[in-house]
């Protein structure tokens, strides 16, 4: 397997990062309601409020002539220093013990000068209004004492004096705190999921399949909504999509049959006819594609054979919601003549697994099975098979050894480049040709490479080995037989 290290921007698909941010999107918002929870929580615990008492005083000399005005304004801005320095002195601890039976007066002390005024502001700041208030009040009641030692020609005259604070000074806006940390929660979650997908190394545009796979590109298929009303959606009424059904766009049908067109013209080289078509994990369409390809090339008016080989979980009987009169596992054990079934409307002749069995590996690799297929070889123009999932079930190799050509679906933005890489090496060492992948359930943004050129996408309800019913046929405006409307449940699309 080569390896394919070198990071290019044109492997991320913004469709895929989004939806994989979209089905993460509770884990998005958790993340921000914890954050939020946290933030409140701190808020409440560390969060001390703060009270602040004023005053304003008008600082004079006083010998109170006009001459000394200019003296005046001088003196406010030493007086501001000197406050400071006074109210964390012995004297006014003094006073705190006298009155307050403190050590020392509670709060903050901050003294400015109102510019080119010879007014005074001096401010209080305590943990609660009431000591804020009594101490600015305490310190303007005993500031004639000190000022008889410090500021012997000054004259301090209240021009407003100090209320008792309402609110905290250092309000905190707790409903910005919370939103800010609910962005910042939720968004840390994002930079998360966003760098767990890269890491994750999936498949996500044509161009990472050129660069990372081992494996040529065989063809794409885009996404499309089975249910295009708010109704439908709303019942699931279509669960699977085949070309045959009437929500299946033309664009739909069109990717299908060139894929049909192009594995017909693979085959006729060397006269090759059987074809199995596998996936690397679970829910990536293989089974949608697989019974789509059948049709495709029974509608060109060739007898086609389609098997259910994966009877860990069947898909196909779902998907064409026909009960098998013979299972798979009874013709290889020879409990049941080898009779494929004709489905009329779907133009297909079949072979259905149904039931689950434990010994699905030995009877893919036996001798009855090898025979099975000789025998289909010999009265059809194409056998289909539809195999498990290869790192789920080792039953893959075997059947890649019966058949002639292989194809390997790969979902977009499911299994890692890796794992396909090592499954594409096991695929090559079998008899089989690998004729390439098939890049499934594309989503892309407008005018991206991988965008439809006709504006559509097409995926499938996707899930592994599930479906039901179908329902009205159709012909194909190519011509061709009529083919049973059916639905698979393939998991999400």
């Amino acid at each position: 397997m080569e390896e394919h290290q070198m990071f290019h921007w044109t492997n991320l698909n913004p469709v895929c990062l989004l939806r994989r941010l979209g089905r993460d999107i509770l884990l998005i918002i958790a993340a921000g309601l914890i954050a939020a929870m946290l933030a409140m929580t701190a808020v409440q615990t560390l969060y001390k409020p703060e009270y602040t008492a004023s005053a304003t005083l008008a600082v004079s000399v006083k010998s109170g002539s006009y001459s000394s005005v200019l003296s005046n304004l001088s003196l406010s801005s030493e007086i501001a220093d000197t406050f400071t320095q006074l109210f964390e002195s012995n004297m006014f601890s003094g006073v705190a013990r006298s009155q307050l039976g403190a050590s020392s007066l509670p709060g903050t002390l901050q003294a400015s000068v109102i510019p080119e005024t010879n007014l005074l502001t001096l401010k209080v700041t305590a943990e609660s209004p009431a000591d804020a208030f009594q101490t600015l009040q305490l310190l303007l009641e005993n500031y004639d004492t000190v000022s008889e030692y410090v500021f012997q020609n000054v004259l301090l005259k209240e021009l407003d004096g100090p209320r008792v604070p309402t609110a905290p000074s250092n309000p905190v806006n707790r409903t910005r705190i919370v939103k800010m940390a609910f962005v910042g929660g939720a968004g840390v979650m994002v930079l998360l999921l966003l760098a767990l997908a890269l890491l994750a190394d999936t498949v996500q545009t044509t161009s990472a399949v050129q660069r990372k796979l081992d494996v040529k590109l065989f063809g794409t298929l885009h996404h499309e909504e089975k249910n295009k009303s708010l109704r439908s959606k709303l019942k699931r009424i279509n669960r699977g999509l085949l070309i045959t059904m009437p929500v299946a766009s033309f664009h739909f049908t069109e990717e299908i049959y060139k894929l049909g067109t192009k594995l017909q013209y693979a085959a006729q080289k060397g006269g090759r006819k059987v074809i199995l078509v596998t996936s690397v994990l679970e829910n990536e369409g293989k089974s949608t594609v697989t019974a789509n390809l059948a049709l495709a090339l029974a509608q060109g008016n060739k007898k086609v054979l389609l098997i259910d080989a994966d009877m860990h979980k069947a898909a196909q009987y779902k998907l064409f919601h026909h009960e098998p009169a013979r299972e798979l596992a009874d013709i290889i054990q020879g409990k049941a003549a080898y009779e494929p079934e004709y489905l009329e409307k779907a133009g297909l002749y079949t072979l259905f697994s149904t039931n689950a069995s434990d010994s699905a590996a030995e009877l893919i690799a036996s001798e009855s099975m090898a025979g099975l297929l000789e025998k289909a070889r010999r009265e059809m123009d194409y056998i289909i098979i539809d195999s498990p999932p290869i790192a789920l079930f080792s039953d893959v190799e075997a059947l890649a050894d019966l058949a002639d050509l292989s194809l390997l679906v790969i979902r977009q933005d499911s299994a890692p480049a890796g794992q396909i890489n090592d499954t594409t090496d096991m695929l090559n060492g079998c008899k089989a040709e690998l004729l390439g992948c098939i890049f499934n359930d594309v989503r892309s943004m407008p005018f991206s490479n991988d965008h439809h050129s006709y504006g559509y996408g097409y995926g499938y309800g996707y899930g592994y080995g599930y479906g039901y019913g179908y329902g009205q046929s159709r012909k194909h405006q190519h011509g061709g037989k009529p083919a049973e409307q059916a639905e698979e449940s393939h998991g999400r699309s």
